[in-house]
C-alpha cells in the first residue's frame, strides 16, 4: 500500500471518528460542550497510534508527548465552552493548563544540555503564553455556523504539514499535523447541517495540537525560530472575525479575506521552505 493511500485511510477513518462523536451531540448544546474536544482528542489519538504505533508512558520520543496531550488537554477544550460568567476560569485555566502541558517535553532539553536553563523557561513560558492566547482568542470562532471555521481549521493543517515537511524535514510530524487537519475538516461536511458549529472546546484543543506539533518540531526537528512564529502567526488570522472592525462587513467577505491570507502567506511559507529544502539537497 502506497504511503499517500495510507495516508488517506488513516485521515479517513480518525475524521469518521471524530464526525460520529460530533453529530452524536450536535443537536444538544450539553451533549455537544462534552463532546466537541472528544471528537478531537479521539480522531487525533487514533490517527496517531496508526502513524507512529503505540505511545509509551512516560515517553521515551518527543512527538509522543502530542499524542498525551491530545487526551490530557481534553478539560481545556471543556473550560473553553463555559458559559460567559466563568470565562475567567478558562482563561487562568487555559495558561495554568498549556505551562503545565509544555514543561515535560521541553524540560528534558535543558537536562541533555541542548538548551540553558535560562533560554529552556524562556522557550517553555513563551510556548505556554502563546499556546495560552492562540486559544483563548480563538475558541469563540468555534460557536459561529458555516464551513468558515472547520475550513480555516483544516487549511491551517495543511499548510502546517507543508512547512513541516520541508522547513523542519520531519514526515511524521508533518503527517500528524495534516491529518489532524484533515479531521478537523470533517467539520466543512457537517457545517451542511442547519446549525451545526465545531464548538469552542474543539477549535481550543486543535490549536493546541497544532502548536504542540509545531514547537516539537521547532525543538526537536529542524523547524527555525522564524518558520515557528510565520505558522503561530497564521494561526490566529482566523481570530480576525472577531475584530470589530470586520464585524461590519458580511461574514463571506470576512471568510474570503482570512482565506486570501491563510492562502498565499501560508503558500508563500510552504514555498520559500521548499525553495531552501531542494536548494540544501542539491547541495549534497
Amino acid at each position: 500500500m502506497s504511503v499517500v493511500l495510507s495516508s488517506a485511510l488513516t485521515a479517513g477513518l480518525a475524521a469518521l471518528v471524530a464526525g460520529v462523536i460530533w453529530l452524536l451531540g450536535w443537536q444538544h448544546r450539553r451533549a455537544h460542550f462534552w463532546l466537541a474536544p472528544l471528537g478531537v482528542s479521539v480522531g487525533f489519538a487514533l490517527l496517531y497510534w496508526r502513524v507512529q504505533g503505540r505511545p509509551d508512558f512516560p515517553p521515551i520520543d518527543a512527538t509522543q508527548w502530542v499524542f498525551w496531550h491530545a487526551l490530557f488537554a481534553v478539560p481545556l477544550g471543556w473550560l473553553a465552552g463555559i458559559g460567559a460568567a466563568y470565562r475567567w476560569v478558562w482563561a487562568w485555566g487555559a495558561l495554568l493548563g498549556a505551562l503545565w502541558l509544555f514543561v515535560p517535553p521541553f524540560y528534558t532539553l535543558m537536562e541533555a544540555g541542548y538548551w540553558s536553563n535560562t533560554a529552556g523557561m524562556a522557550y517553555i513560558v513563551g510556548f505556554a503564553l502563546g499556546a495560552w492566547l492562540l486559544m483563548t482568542l480563538c475558541a469563540p470562532l468555534g460557536d459561529a455556523a458555516g464551513v468558515g471555521t472547520p475550513l480555516q481549521m483544516a487549511l491551517l493543517g495543511g499548510i502546517g504539514a507543508g512547512v513541516l515537511f520541508y522547513g523542519a524535514k520531519s514526515a511524521s510530524l508533518a503527517q500528524l499535523t495534516g491529518t489532524l487537519g484533515a479531521v478537523v475538516g470533517i467539520g466543512v461536511l457537517l457545517s451542511l447541517l442547519r446549525g451545526f458549529t465545531l464548538g469552542r472546546g474543539a477549535v481550543a484543543l486543535t490549536l493546541l495540537l497544532y502548536f504542540s506539533l509545531w514547537t516539537t518540531a521547532f525543538g526537536f526537528a529542524y523547524l527555525t525560530l522564524g518558520q515557528l512564529i510565520t505558522l503561530y502567526l497564521l494561526a490566529l488570522v482566523p481570530a480576525l472575525h472577531l475584530l470589530p472592525a470586520l464585524q461590519r462587513q458580511s461574514p463571506l467577505r470576512r471568510l474570503a479575506l482570512t482565506l486570501a491570507i491563510l492562502i498565499v502567506v501560508g503558500g508563500a511559507a510552504v514555498g520559500l521552505a521548499y525553495n531552501a529544502y531542494m536548494g540544501q539537497s542539491s547541495s549534497y
